[in-house]
């Protein structure tokens, strides 16, 4: 709940009880999917961006698409109008749960070099896009460094819009939390770690293998 619906539950008790009791059977008849589709359009409707970032996230845990968030999104234009659906979209994007759009043609890559060993920060997140895919890059010493694939491993999110706390990532839609160093999940123990992309450094430079 959010804190005024928790300070409304608290303040007027008997009135909390009936306003939830009402919502939780009035929709008893939809699956779980299906409802969080529905709150994404009348979010979108009444412009409340806090509520979009509640309840999109919902629905692709319970199963929807990124093309079913879009269709949400889309079924809000006739009371919404386009201004609110546009920004909606921002949201959506920057949260990484819209469908990709693939670069028309993408340039060749000549080799694998990603750069000298130097130009990537320590101890620091740096991303990299390369064709057709988006990197991130951890140099944990020096001489050494790590490349993973972008992409969560849990939600497909792409971690280079997540969090960057230094030598942890976040993402932002269900919040997992990894390790840059090893590439392991931290939150929740036990969850799929990074991919880990081969790479080599050779006089000085980064390559993929």
């Amino acid at each position: 709940m959010s804190k005024a619906l928790t300070y409304l539950a608290k303040a007027r008790p008997d009135a909390a009880t009936h306003l939830l009791g009402f919502y939780k059977h009035s929709v008893q008849a939809l699956d779980e999917k299906t409802r969080h589709l529905i709150q994404i359009v009348t979010k979108v409707t009444v412009g409340t961006e806090r509520g979009l970032r509640q309840y999109a996230p919902k629905a692709l845990k319970a199963g929807a698409s990124r093309e079913e968030i879009l269709d949400a999104v889309l079924m809000a234009f006739p009371a919404a109008g386009l201004n609110k659906v546009l920004d909606a979209i921002d949201i959506m994007r920057e949260m990484d749960l819209l469908p990709e759009i693939p670069d028309a043609a993408p340039a060749a890559v000549s080799d694998n070099l990603l750069g000298a060993l130097e130009e990537f920060p320590l101890q620091r997140m740096h991303c990299l896009q390369r064709p057709g895919m988006n990197l991130i890059v951890f140099r944990a010493a020096p001489d050494t460094a790590k490349v993973y694939s972008a992409r969560c491993p849990h939600s497909k999110a792409n971690l280079c819009r997540g969090t960057d706390h230094g030598e942890t990532v976040e993402c932002r839609v269900h919040n997992w939390t990894f390790d840059l160093a090893s590439g392991q999940c931290l939150e929740p123990a036990g969850g799929a770690g990074l991919q880990e992309i081969p790479s080599v450094v050779k006089d000085g430079r980064l390559h993929l293998a």
